[in-house]
C-alpha cells in the first residue's frame, strides 16, 4: 500500500504550511502529495483563507524532487477542460514528470453560490465530467484533436505541451461508496478511482465494481488501481493519539466527523485497520490532512506504521 497526502488547503494552510507537510511526506518516502481544489471552505469556517491549488502546486514542483503532485480533486464545474489540461501537463514539465490529475464532479453548493459557477444537478454535473474526461484524454492523446458535445466544441486543437508522462498524465476519479457511475467512468477514461471515506466493506464491494466495469469496457482491472480518502490521527501512545483527536475534532469538517472511516492509533492499530484495507483492494491511502498538527504524523507514518503494513 503506498501513502499519500491530500491536503486540504481551502482550511485556511498557507503555502509555507502545504510546503512543509509535502516535503515531510518526501522525506518519509510517501507516494504523493495532492492538494483539495475548493474556493471556499469545506468546513463553513468564514474567515479562513482558501488559496489556488494549481499555484501552489507549481511552487512545489520546483521544491520537491519526488514526490507525486497534483489535486483531488479538480471540480469540472470550475473551468473549461482544455484549460485543466493545459494546467496539469503544464506541472508535468515543471515537476519532471511527476504530475497527477484528480477530477471530480464538484459537491459544495456554497462555494459555487459563492463565486459565481453554475451548479447543476448531479447526474448533470456527471454528464459534464464525461465530456471533460473526453476533451482532456483527446487533447492529450491526438494531434490534432476535434471534439463536438453537448458543452464543448474544437476544432483541429494542436495541444502543448504534450505531458512529460506516457501515454499521460495519471487521471484519478473522486467518487463516494454509492456512486456507480462513477465507477464506469474510471474504467474507461481514468487510472485510479478515489473512494471518500469508505468502510473495509465499502472499499471491498467498490473494488468488485471497478473490476466488473474494467472487464466490461475490455480494460485489464489490474490497470486500474483503488484509493481511500480517509481521516488520520496517529500517536505513538494511546495519550498522544487521544489528546491529538481532542485537537483536530475541535475544527473538523462535518462529512469527517464519523470516526469509523479514520485511520487512528498507535502504530500497531492503525496497521492492524490498513492491512484490512488492503485485502480489501485498497492500493493507496490518501490521508486527509488540514492542520499543522498532522505535520508531527508524517514520520510516524511513514517510518514506523508503514513497514507493518507491507
Amino acid at each position: 500500500m503506498k501513502f499519500c497526502l491530500s491536503i486540504e488547503i481551502q482550511e485556511g494552510l498557507t503555502y509555507a504550511e502545504t510546503l512543509a507537510l509535502t516535503q515531510a511526506a518526501e522525506a518519509a518516502n510517501f507516494d504523493a502529495s495532492l492538494l483539495a481544489e475548493h474556493y471556499y471552505p469545506s468546513s463553513g469556517r468564514a474567515g479562513l483563507m482558501a488559496a489556488d491549488a494549481w499555484v501552489f502546486l507549481g511552487g512545489l514542483a520546483r521544491e520537491t524532487t519526488r514526490i507525486r503532485l497534483g489535486t483531488l480533486v479538480s471540480p469540472v464545474t470550475f473551468r473549461h477542460p482544455s484549460v485543466l489540461a493545459k494546467l496539469a501537463a503544464t506541472l508535468d514539465h515543471l515537476s519532471d514528470g511527476r504530475a497527477e490529475l484528480g477530477v471530480g464532479a464538484g459537491w459544495l453548493a456554497d462555494e459555487h453560490t459563492a463565486y459565481g459557477f453554475a451548479f447543476g444537478s448531479g447526474p448533470e454535473r456527471v454528464n459534464l465530467l464525461e465530456e471533460q474526461l473526453q476533451v482532456i484524454t483527446g487533447l492529450w492523446g491526438q494531434d490534432p484533436f476535434s471534439h463536438s458535445g453537448a458543452q464543448y466544441h474544437l476544432e483541429a486543437c494542436h495541444f502543448s505541451p504534450r505531458p512529460v508522462q506516457q501515454p499521460r498524465v495519471p487521471i484519478l476519479i473522486g467518487g463516494t461508496p454509492a456512486a456507480k457511475r462513477l465507477p464506469r467512468l474510471t474504467a474507461r477514461y481514468a487510472d485510479e478511482y478515489v473512494l471518500g471515506l469508505g468502510t473495509v466493506a465499502e472499499c471491498k464491494a467498490t473494488r468488485e465494481r471497478l473490476d466488473r466495469d474494467c472487464t466490461a469496457a475490455g480494460r485489464d482491472p489490474s490497470s486500474v488501481s483503488l484509493a481511500l480518502f480517509a481521516g488520520v490521527c496517529v500517536g505513538s501512545t494511546e495519550q498522544e493519539v487521544a489528546s491529538r483527536l481532542a485537537r483536530l475534532m475541535e475544527g473538523a469538517r462535518p462529512h469527517m466527523q464519523n470516526l469509523d472511516t479514520w485511520i487512528l492509533g498507535t502504530p500497531e492499530r492503525a496497521a492492524e485497520k490498513l492491512r484490512e484495507l488492503a485485502a480489501a483492494g485498497v492500493d493507496r491511502l490518501m490521508f486527509s490532512v488540514d492542520n499543522p498538527l498532522h505535520r508531527e504524523m508524517v514520520p510516524l507514518l511513514g517510518e514506523h506504521i508503514a513497514p507493518l503494513v507491507g
